[in-house]
């Protein structure tokens, strides 16, 4: 019984995760990005990196609901079509170093 519990519980974290929405953020305005993220609560953008050919990807989140069990909600930015550093929360895990230790 429970072996049928836990699969259950991890059929549910993988169908939602298979259907959060990517989005490039390069395609988009910094208020499409905030509207998307208040409609779906949760979303992946996707942009160019520095480097050619390479593809960075952020998931961003609406409120720190999202980040349970995932770490804590942070700031970031990514590139959108009008702004080169537009705002968006992250999840992020501590690490207990550096600027994300915690107090």
């Amino acid at each position: 019984m429970k072996t049928i519990i836990i699969l259950a519980a991890i059929g549910m974290f993988s169908t939602n995760a298979m259907a959060m929405s990517a989005y490039n953020s390069k395609s988009m305005t910094c208020a499409a990005v905030h509207e998307k993220m208040a409609q779906e609560g949760s979303i992946v953008l996707r942009y160019p990196s520095h480097h050619p050919g390479l593809m960075m990807y952020h998931r961003t989140v609406s409120n720190s609901m999202a980040c349970l069990g995932q770490g804590a909600m942070a700031s970031a930015s990514v590139p959108t079509s009008d702004d080169p550093s537009c705002k968006i929360k992250t999840c992020s895990f501590a690490t207990g170093k550096g600027p994300n230790k915690n107090h």
